[in-house]
């Protein structure tokens, strides 16, 4: 049993195989099942945290549905007091993540713990050796699994309720993170578009002269011919964010899969994709906040939760954009603005009372000061850490 520490009161800690075509006995199954379960648990009853859908859970950790696993490896520990699982966590190894960033960065996520300092310095420590034994250091997370998927550990905005694809954490998880020794290294801010805001009147001339100059224009996402579309973006999203602080590249069947995942959740009005001389330049998305549909269930697809899901869509009007770019040589012509102010118009002219944006890096002036001159507001802030 790797990890197992001696002392009488301190948590053992069990590694958790994630093999779907390991078939060896209920043991694995019961631990498989115990990972996913503890955050079901730990939460259970709590008026802000929304459930994700237990069969996506399981999805996103098999091997073979996960295109993730093709340029990573991962390891998955619990925590328990004798029969008991107090906490979780996975070390993870992104063999692309440091051949685009040239370092040996480990990773950890699925970080969830009772109020428990021991369990949490366990948890880190089991972690940090499986990745300091492939070489890897320093560690940084939460990520689960990587910068593309839901990370950062919420530090402010407990108030209410995750938008989809974004982590809930209760508030004494920064402290028992700072406690085992962790320190931040970047925070990631989401901000409130709402509807009824206005935008500046001189604001919108500047913008409409600068797309006027640059000969820029926006077209609406066309669901037709989505795969198109869907190409289009994965070209530029990758172009966009090359030079972002962690960034990580989407592999061709990444971006597949998770385009598969969200295209019933895509808000057309509010997607664009901006072109100058007819070739695509910068790019929004935006999707219905499934997480009102989850909101009061457990996780478990119940005949009652999958007709809200087939039939309950059109009766979501809140939204997140998800992703948001502009390819470096178009920067500073007003596109990342010309794209917050059509979807906050189409709100306007809409069904959709509000958008969250981001994530976005708190260090990241040039997208932030565009959604501040509309108006909008910080609402929530996530933050990232690293083993010193």
């Amino acid at each position: 049993m790797a990890n197992q520490i001696s002392k009488a009161n301190t948590p053992r800690i069990d590694p958790v195989r994630i093999d779907p075509e390991r078939r060896d006995g209920a043991g694995h199954r019961r631990d498989r099942k115990a990972f996913i379960d503890l955050p079901y648990r730990l939460y259970a009853g709590h008026p802000t945290w929304v459930a994700p859908l237990r069969m996506a859970e399981r999805d996103m950790m098999n091997r073979v549905k996960n295109p993730f696993f093709e340029h990573a490896e991962v390891e998955h520990f619990l925590a328990r007091r004798g029969d008991r699982v107090v906490g979780r966590i996975a070390a993870i190894e992104n063999r692309l993540h440091n051949e685009i960033h040239e370092d040996r960065i480990g990773f950890f996520g699925f970080f969830d713990v009772e109020p428990d300092q021991e369990a949490t310095d366990a948890l880190i420590g089991a972690a940090r050796t499986w990745l300091e034994a492939r070489g890897l250091g320093p560690m940084r997370g939460p990520a689960s699994y990587s910068m593309n998927d839901p990370c950062g550990l919420l530090v402010d905005g407990f108030d209410e309720s995750p938008r989809i694809l974004m982590p809930y954490n209760r508030p004494d998880y920064e402290e028992m993170l700072l406690a085992s020794g962790l320190v931040p290294v970047q925070d990631l801010v989401t901000y409130l578009l709402e509807q009824g805001m206005q935008v500046p009147e001189r604001f919108q001339r500047v913008v409409d002269r600068r797309l006027a100059r640059t000969g820029v224009v926006l077209r609406d996402l066309d669901m037709r011919n989505f795969g198109r579309d869907v190409r289009i973006i994965k070209d530029l999203y990758n172009r966009c964010w090359e030079k972002n602080w962690g960034f990580v590249q989407a592999t061709s069947a990444e971006f597949d899969h998770a385009a598969a995942d969200l295209k019933r959740l895509v808000e057309p009005e509010l997607t664009a994709i901006a072109e100058r001389d007819g070739k695509p330049i910068g790019f929004s998305v935006f999707i219905r906040d499934l997480n009102v549909l989850l909101k009061g269930h457990n996780g478990r697809l119940t005949p009652a939760l999958l007709w809200k899901l087939l039939f309950g869509m059109k009766k979501v009007f809140h939204t997140r954009c998800v992703l948001l770019g502009v390819v470096p040589e178009a920067r500073g012509g007003a596109v990342n603005e010309a794209l917050f102010i059509r979807a906050l118009d189409c709100s306007n002219n809409g069904d959709v009372l509000d958008a969250e944006a981001g994530w976005i890096l708190a260090d990241n002036d040039p997208m932030r000061r565009p959604i501040e001159t509309i108006g909008a507001q910080v609402n929530k802030r996530y933050r990232m850490f690293e083993t010193r």
